[in-house]
């Protein structure tokens, strides 16, 4: 009770002195109005760099974007279901090359989000790992980047009241899911780095739970063979770790060659 006494005396004698001066009260007033109009422009900046920083994120994943939009008929749901029948029938290869070709024996798929901090960062990962492929990829010489990515916010997408596009995607290919997850689970990434619950929500295309980014390595053709693996998903992430854009493209680097924490060997 005496320390709150005390505080109010305090905060009562700045009061008094601030009534006995008035002169002071429009200084103040003019120095807090002149504090905001300055402190304007370097708002304005740090909100234009912020929103420049997030379009262009935004637009790099754009570039590889598949579309969600006419449902079963979509760029999307077509690539997925020629994955699925891939990963099913190996012999549908061929089918699936001659849509999806452009993209060679190796690729990466990711589910992206606009509102999505983690898929920002990985973008810095992806970009470095593009630029610089060469020297990443062990197999540069047979294999090129690419990437094809999905938005699960797709805006151009048909939606409902109760169900977004997204959710209906998942709905058609819980079957794509179920072949994709039954392949990670003896990896080694999956075993040292991926929480089993994450990983069953991917498995069942849980839309509540599902994450952005989710990443997948997908390997066809001799790329496969070479690995003695069958066609189709072999790798999955859920963000990609890294500190700095360096560290996060050989986080890449490292699941694109099986190597590291992407290997069983553990010299590798």
């Amino acid at each position: 009770m005496v320390v709150l006494t005390a505080i109010g005396r305090f905060f009562k004698r700045i009061w008094d002195w601030i009534k006995q001066t008035a002169w002071i009260q429009p200084l103040l007033i003019v120095g807090v109005i002149f504090g905001v109009i300055f402190s304007i422009p370097a708002i304005v900046k740090a909100v234009n760099a912020s929103k420049k920083e997030k379009n262009t994120y935004i637009a790099y994943y754009h570039d590889f974007k598949l579309s969600l939009e006419g449902e079963k008929d979509s760029e999307a749901d077509k690539f997925t279901t020629k994955l699925n029948d891939v990963m099913n029938d190996s012999s549908k290869e061929e089918e699936f090359k001659k849509e999806f070709g452009d993209l060679g024996d190796k690729f990466f798929v990711a589910y992206v989000a606009k509102e999505c901090d983690k898929c920002e960062k990985a973008k810095e990962g992806f970009s470095t790992f593009q630029d610089r492929f060469n020297d990443y990829a062990k197999d540069y010489e047979t294999n090129k980047f690419s990437l094809v990515t999905i938005f699960t916010d797709d805006e151009n997408a048909d939606t409902t009241e109760s169900q977004t596009a997204f959710v209906k995607y998942l709905e058609r290919h819980q079957d794509f899911f179920a072949s994709a997850g039954a392949a990670i689970w003896e990896t080694p990434y999956c075993k040292s780095q991926l929480s089993d619950a994450d990983v069953e929500y991917f498995e069942t295309a849980n839309p509540d739970e599902f994450l952005t980014p989710t990443i997948m390595l997908v390997e066809l053709g001799e790329t496969a063979s070479a690995r003695h693996v069958d066609p189709g998903v072999s790798e999955l992430m859920f963000g990609v770790s890294g500190e700095t854009k360096g560290e996060k493209a050989q986080t890449l680097a490292d699941c694109w060659n099986h190597v590291g924490d992407f290997s069983f060997d553990e010299n590798d």
